[in-house]
């Protein structure tokens, strides 16, 4: 991380709010169940495509992304290619 802020002057973000940050395209790709219903009306970014495996604390959670415009690839179709 800081390699990324010195090098790149990226934005080093704390672990429980980095779904807030403005950006286009959020990436779990560590821990499942992030995407919540106290997460989810805070997520600035138009797409969500990540490595995390459950990344839906529930499967109404993808309804929810859906109604707040939020482009969703689930865990398994980005992990498909995977060996």
């Amino acid at each position: 991380m800081r390699r990324a802020v010195a090098e790149f002057g990226a934005t080093a973000v704390e672990p429980d709010c980095i779904h807030t940050a403005d950006v286009d395209v959020f990436a779990p790709c560590a821990l499942g169940a992030g995407l919540n219903d106290q997460t989810i009306p805070e997520i600035k970014a138009r797409a969500i495509c990540g490595l995390a495996n459950n990344q839906l604390a529930e499967a109404r959670h993808g309804e929810m992304l859906r109604q707040a415009g939020i482009a969703y690839v689930p865990d398994y179709v980005v992990n498909a290619g995977g060996g």
